[in-house]
């Protein structure tokens, strides 16, 4: 697979950070919103890419729960059998099953294609990455505090850096997906 591009580009953080364009160190701040944008895919378990997978998944009580958000379905085949789309229904990100024939002898997996992601980075998400990016960018040796003479700067009560705060991960929190793909063995 390849590598996902960060979330967010270096114009965006120079615009997020109120400096001119084309001021940023390109090569620091691509590297600090690749790691950004790892963070949080990490933590929301989200590619927040959209794209196409085969896999084949659970069939619990005649439904098939598909990471999402999905967009549609391309093929669904039940163990040597391709439905139709009258022998299926898409419920969200629930695949609902009809008919006894595709459930016969109780598979317990269903072969599934379908797309499924965002078509656009979410406003919330990108924030985050500008954020995280933007203090690693601006205080990359973690200082808290700082003084010259009389006039002492603040960075942050707690030096978070390229770390998510909690706020940040329950923001992320809701795009965890619900019905993630594992993949186990071979």
């Amino acid at each position: 697979m390849a590598p996902l591009p960060a979330l967010a580009t270096v114009t965006e953080l120079e615009d997020w950070l109120l400096v001119p364009r084309g001021s940023a160190p390109a090569a620091t701040v691509t590297l600090a919103l690749t790691i950004a944008s790892g963070l949080v895919r990490d933590e929301a378990r989200c590619t927040f890419a959209r794209r196409t997978d085969t896999f084949a998944l659970r069939i619990v009580d005649g439904v098939v729960r598909l990471p999402g958000p999905v967009v549609s379905v391309t093929a669904v085949t039940v163990g040597d059998q391709l439905l139709t789309s009258s022998q299926w229904e898409l419920d969200g990100d629930d695949l609902r099953l009809r008919g006894a024939s595709a459930l016969a002898g109780c598979p317990r997996r269903a072969t599934v294609t379908w797309t499924h992601g965002f078509a656009a980075v979410p406003a919330t998400v990108k924030g985050l990455v500008l954020d995280v990016t933007a203090r690693c960018v601006v205080n990359p040796k973690y200082v808290r505090q700082e003084s010259t003479g009389q006039r002492s700067v603040t960075f942050l009560a707690e030096t978070a850096s390229t770390s998510l705060s909690e706020i940040e991960k329950d923001k992320l929190a809701r795009y965890r997906d619900s019905n993630p793909v594992v993949r186990l063995g071979r």
